[in-house]
């Protein structure tokens, strides 16, 4: 599960720093639901109006807890 994560937030991440426009908000909208599905199963899914972080922030914490080393430029959301 740990490098299913990893792939996903790369992804995120690739896609916020090179994607624009409406081909950005569908991959975008798809890998966050996929990451969303992903942490459900954990249960550690991202909920904005009890943590009031942002998704950036919530991902950052992801990649910390679950030491998920294959993460690159996470920093660079924050």
């Amino acid at each position: 599960m740990h490098i299913a994560l990893t792939d996903l937030i790369n992804e995120f991440i690739r896609i916020e720093k090179s994607t624009t426009g409406i081909e950005y908000q569908q991959r975008s909208h798809f890998v966050r639901g996929q990451i969303d599905l992903l942490t459900s199963l954990i249960n550690d899914r991202w909920d904005y109006t009890n943590s009031y972080q942002t998704y950036y922030r919530y991902l950052h914490y992801l990649v910390g807890k679950y030491s998920l080393s294959g993460v690159w430029k996470i920093k660079d959301l924050l």
